[in-house]
């Protein structure tokens, strides 16, 4: 698949349309401690899994010429993988948290349908931060030598 096409102002707005939508509609610490635990554990596992098979295949640097690439070993590759898995389901945790905080908090203040409120929001922090990557990315480039001309 392209790049470009994935760093379009079309896909930054589906990414923060889906975004607000999974936050109004999928108030995971509302569901049962067995699959909330599930939704956590399987992301952790999924991120520790992805993590420890690209760290144990090494990208082959383009000037190493027959020299073969170094790969850390099996008990480093499944430490990474273990801590990264365990980070993200406590991330995945915290975030439920925070969810289920933020919407006692409206709820507090009287706020009507707080879930779409927080999709709303949800949504804008989306567009804020392609915003912000887009800027960084310009200014990247704006002080990058412009290549030699041959």
């Amino acid at each position: 698949m392209d790049d470009q096409r994935l760093d379009s102002w079309p896909a930054n707005l589906a990414v923060a349309a889906l975004t607000g939508l999974t936050t109004a509609y999928l108030p995971v610490h509302r569901w049962s401690p067995a699959a909330r635990w599930t939704v956590h554990g399987g992301m952790g596992l999924a991120t520790g899994a992805a993590t420890a098979y690209v760290v144990s295949r090494p990208a082959q640097p383009a000037d190493a010429g027959d020299a073969p690439a170094e790969r850390p070993g099996p008990r480093t590759v499944a430490a990474i993988g273990v801590v990264l898995a365990v980070v993200v389901a406590g991330v995945s945790r915290g975030g439920e948290g925070a969810d289920a905080w933020i919407e006692r908090g409206l709820v507090r203040r009287g706020v009507r349908r707080p879930r779409a409120w927080m999709g709303v929001g949800a949504a804008g922090v989306s567009l804020a931060m392609s915003f912000a990557e887009r800027g960084q990315a310009a200014r990247k480039s704006a002080a990058a030598p412009a290549p030699p001309v041959a």
